[in-house]
């Protein structure tokens, strides 16, 4: 059976950071992509134990980490302390509440599938009028590139197949999750994400499908959208 998700559980937690831990070097393709400068104020949702804060923060003006967990966010303060310009807050996306603060990178790993649909389109629009025109969304999530979740049943032996390939030697750990996301939580279809970017002022730019169920998308701020 998989672990249930419980991030106020330092177990969880530890059992998360232990299988699931990003190479540095997926980081760095992340950081390439939103090619952020000392100008820049970044915010990361999800950012639990703050690995990306880490790599990031010292390359822009201002870095705000937002995630519910207090286990994971301990650690962020822990390792982030000091770090001038960096914000750790614990909040649930929905939440979140931008108030006075504006963006101009905005980045979310593994936690925005999470959200309903509907969820994910009220989050958008509520954190849109804080980035700028011109600001850059990075999304790396499970999202199906091939179907929309409404045709996962009908894709579900061919969507296990290649997830056993993909994750090989670790499928077996890693599969009572995979199967528990894939069906419990909410990934999402890639058409419906750009809709819902689309909705909250941004245009999807760039899309990189790294198997049909994992990938990321850049988005990137319209003008005339800002708050």
């Amino acid at each position: 059976m998989p672990m249930r998700e419980n991030w106020s559980d330092e177990n969880y937690a530890a059992h998360y950071n232990r299988l699931y831990a990003t190479p540095a070097e997926e980081f760095q393709a992340c950081l390439d992509l939103l090619a952020m400068g000392p100008e820049d104020s970044l915010v990361d949702f999800g950012c639990g134990n703050g690995d990306f804060l880490a790599l990031a923060a010292d390359r822009v003006a201002s870095a705000l980490g937002v995630d519910l967990s207090g286990p994971q966010l301990e650690i962020a303060r822990s390792r982030l302390s000091g770090r001038p310009g960096v914000e750790i807050l614990q909040s649930t996306f929905l939440d979140f509440d931008p108030g006075a603060r504006r963006f101009t990178r905005g980045f979310s790993r593994k936690a925005l599938h999470h959200l309903t649909d509907s969820e994910k389109e009220l989050f958008l629009a509520r954190i849109g009028p804080a980035f700028q025109p011109g600001a850059l969304f990075l999304l790396e999530d499970g999202m199906f590139f091939g179907f929309e979740r409404e045709e996962l049943e009908a894709n579900w032996d061919v969507l296990v197949a290649e997830a056993q390939a993909y994750y090989g030697d670790s499928w077996e750990a890693k599969k009572p999750d995979i199967l528990h996301s894939f069906r419990n939580e909410f990934p999402t279809g890639v058409r419906r994400w750009e809709r819902i970017f689309e909705k909250a002022g941004f245009t999807v730019t760039e899309r990189r499908a790294r198997s049909s169920f994992y990938g990321t998308l850049l988005a990137v701020k319209r003008q005339g959208n800002e708050g």
